[in-house]
């Protein structure tokens, strides 16, 4: 058993689930926010609390900036964990022998894998984007 592709594994695994963590995260947030954006949209044209009518004008202007802003943050973290996972499949590719068991699946199996941690952002980013350009 070759130990050092043994610790690679585990360190490709441990990125990968930051990358699960990251984007139930995003999901998360933007749940969170969609929800306040969606409450702040139908709120009274008159408020109970007259000095909460700027608030809620803020709130509307500002969630779908927060928005991005969780997008691109998160995005850049499943971003950097992608490279890190590259660079230990090149690590690992020239540490294994023909005898050991590959450490990740082909490329073909792992762009299908990383298909929802980089198309969900962008799929909520397009959201944000939309909510911006009709209001």
């Amino acid at each position: 058993m070759n130990e050092r592709l043994e610790a690679l594994r585990r360190r490709l695994e441990h990125e990968d689930n930051l990358i699960n963590q990251r984007l139930s995260w995003l999901v998360a947030s933007q749940a969170f926010l969609l929800t306040a954006f969606a409450i702040s949209l139908n709120a009274p044209s008159v408020p109970r609390v007259p000095s909460y009518a700027s608030s809620n004008s803020i709130l509307v202007d500002l969630l779908p900036a927060v928005g991005i802003a969780c997008i691109l943050v998160l995005g850049l973290t499943v971003a950097g964990a992608i490279w890190s996972m590259s660079e230990l499949r090149v690590l690992a590719r020239k540490i294994s022998s023909p005898d050991d068991l590959p450490i990740h699946s082909r490329t073909p199996i792992r762009l299908l894998g990383l298909s929802a941690p980089v198309a969900i952002p962008c799929i909520f980013l397009i959201l944000w984007l939309s909510l911006i350009a009709s209001g």
